[in-house]
């Protein structure tokens, strides 16, 4: 194996991030799915790489989700427990909301200024990891604002 073994993928429901990350795995659903499909990476040895409940909103109040993961191919299969247990929580408490906001449900104007909010919490992020496009094609320029 080379110097580096890392694989990166980006779990997401927003579709402003097509064409502007690296390795997305888009998934046409709401927030709680893309946490379903992150928690089935965490069991096959890859790791969270920002709190899957990033900014603080409650579920009800953003119906985009993005998460980060990394597998590191000289460690196998082992299960990050650390990734796990914040995967677990952040299913509980979507779980536990009485109203899951779904993509779509809002105004086109609205709905996308959550999108762009999914992108902006996760922009140091992405850059940590280098998962943006080249800079010709990077999310901020492709946003109607």
């Amino acid at each position: 194996m080379g110097l580096f073994s890392y694989s990166y993928v980006c779990i997401s429901n927003n579709p402003n991030l097509k064409g502007h990350v690296q390795s997305l795995d888009y998934l046409d659903g709401g927030a709680l799915d893309i946490l379903y499909a992150g928690r089935d990476l965490i069991h096959l040895g890859w790791e969270l790489l920002a709190n899957p409940l990033y900014g603080n909103f409650k579920p009800n109040q953003q119906p985009y989700r993005s998460l980060i993961l990394k597998k590191d191919c000289s460690k196998g299969g082992a299960i990050d427990l650390q990734s796990l247990d914040l995967i677990e929580n952040a299913i509980r408490v979507f779980e536990s909301s009485p109203k899951l906001m779904r993509p779509g449900e809002l105004a086109e104007r609205i709905d996308n200024d959550f999108r762009y909010l999914d992108f902006i919490l996760l922009e140091e992020t992405f850059h940590q990891y280098s998962v943006l496009t080249p800079p010709e094609r990077r999310y901020p320029e492709a946003v109607n604002r």
